[in-house]
């Protein structure tokens, strides 16, 4: 319960944290399946990448990520035959996980929740940017190869968030959680670069009315495909064509009841602006005490 709005989106970036119990089962896995990529594929470097290493996650629907960077003559020039390859050895190691592909990664799902998901992304080696970090080739969702670099996409977050007193990412998460729980169905890696994109506009991050801010942002783009920042991966895409219309149509829906949960704290109205605060998070945000 808290008893401003403002307490009240405190409270929910807390929640939506990892606990440490989703933490310590992320971690407990990881032993067995870079021994398993080093054994089968001379695997070189393995780390995480993606929100949950980067500590943009939301807690109970992020998975997992992980790069497993393996020597060029391991993998195959069709991407779509490398991860087949590694699905191969993974279910071999774990039979009864039902491992699968889901391009760019392979997908182990140790148990049912997003955080018992593992998604291995196979990654070679390069090159590096200007600014000194590591370049690799990722599947590229089809049969080929892409570039990607999550230490300079990770570094250009990191100074974002710096320069706004570290309170970038929690609004990440909030833009994330809104996605979730709404099931609009936008990449995690697109809403961070946008989000990223609309705070380093603003002087100061407020929650409440920036949440609102990085949605409009994405209405104002019009879910278009985003250029990396980084100019390395190319163009970022947001979710897949057939979903674009669907996904707008919840950011319309979103901004209408931030507005409304705004104009209503404005009118000293607290409760109803905690009520459509939490009609915005489908019924996750904290109670008005």
């Amino acid at each position: 319960m808290a008893k401003t709005v403002d307490a009240g989106f405190e409270s929910l970036v807390t929640l939506l944290s990892p606990s440490s119990v989703e933490t310590q089962a992320a971690a407990s896995h990881r032993a067995s399946i870079e021994a398993c990529l080093k054994t089968n594929f001379g695997m070189t470097s393995f780390f995480r990448s993606g929100s949950f290493g980067h500590h943009t996650s939301v807690s109970g629907y992020s998975d997992v990520d992980y790069f497993a960077v393996i020597p060029t003559a391991k993998l195959k020039e069709n991407s779509s035959v490398s991860l087949q390859d590694i699905r191969g050895a993974l279910a071999t190691r774990f039979p009864k996980t039902g491992v699968t592909v889901r391009s760019p990664a392979v997908v182990v799902p140790f148990g049912t929740s997003a955080w018992e998901r593992h998604e291995i992304t196979p990654a070679d080696y390069v090159g590096i940017t200007s600014g000194g970090h590591r370049v690799f080739d990722i599947p590229n969702r089809g049969e080929g190869w892409m570039r990607s670099s999550p230490g300079a996409h990770n570094a250009w977050v990191n100074a974002a968030n710096a320069k706004l007193g570290n309170r970038l990412k929690p609004l990440i998460r909030l833009v994330k959680a809104w996605n979730y729980f709404h099931g609009a169905g936008i990449r995690s890696f697109y809403l961070e670069l946008r989000t990223t994109e609309y705070a380093l506009g603003e002087s100061v991050l407020i929650y409440r009315f920036d949440v609102k801010g990085a949605l409009q942002h994405l209405k104002t783009k019009g879910l278009a495909a985003m250029q990396d920042p980084e100019s390395v991966s190319g163009l970022v895409y947001p979710c897949t064509d057939s979903n674009k219309a669907v996904a707008l149509s919840k950011i319309d829906t979103a901004i209408t009841r931030a507005s409304s949960a705004l104009a209503a704290e404005q009118a000293g109205r607290i409760g109803d602006a905690f009520e459509w605060w939490d009609k915005f998070f489908n019924y996750r945000f904290p109670s008005y005490s």
